[in-house]
C-alpha cells in the first residue's frame, strides 16, 4: 500500500474474525481497482466499482471478512463543475406592482418560452425578468 492516496477514490477495509485485515481500493479513474493483504495480496483489476460490488466484496464476506469501513478517499469531481451560486443582482422592488407583497429573486424563471432571472412576487406571482 502506498504512502500516496491521491489517486484513491474510495477503500474498502475488511476483517477476518482470525484477525487477518485486507483493503480493497477503487481508484480516482474509475475503473482500477487494487487489493491488499487477504487471500488476493496484490489482486488488480480493471473493472471498477461493479467488480468490488459484484464480484469482490461478495467473495470476501463469502470468505468470512466483513466490512469494517467503507469511505470516499478522493473525490473525482472536480469543483469547477459546480454550479456557483446565483448572486441577487441590484434593482429588486420594494414590493409587487400589483398586490404589494413582497418580491424575490429567481434565478431560472421559465415561462412563455423564456428562461432568466426574475423577480416574482409571493403573493400574486406577478413577475419581471431581470434583464429584457
Amino acid at each position: 500500500m502506498s504512502d500516496h492516496d491521491d489517486h484513491i477514490q474510495h477503500t474498502w477495509n475488511l476483517a477476518h474474525p482470525d484477525g487477518s485485515e485486507m483493503t480493497v481500493d477503487l481508484w480516482t479513474d474509475d475503473y482500477s481497482v487494487r487489493v491488499h493483504g487477504g487471500p488476493d495480496d496484490g489482486h488488480d483489476d480493471e473493472g471498477g466499482l461493479r467488480v468490488i460490488e459484484g464480484e469482490l466484496l461478495p467473495k470476501y464476506q463469502a470468505a468470512g471478512y466483513e466490512i469494517a469501513s467503507s469511505y470516499a478517499v478522493n473525490d473525482p469531481a472536480s469543483d469547477d463543475d459546480e454550479e456557483p451560486e446565483a448572486v441577487e443582482p441590484d434593482g429588486k422592488p420594494e414590493k409587487c406592482p400589483e398586490c404589494g407583497s413582497p418580491v424575490e429573486y429567481e434565478a431560472n424563471h421559465c415561462s412563455n418560452f423564456r428562461e432568466g432571472e426574475a423577480w416574482l412576487c409571493t403573493g400574486c406571482r406577478w413577475g419581471q425578468y431581470v434583464t429584457a
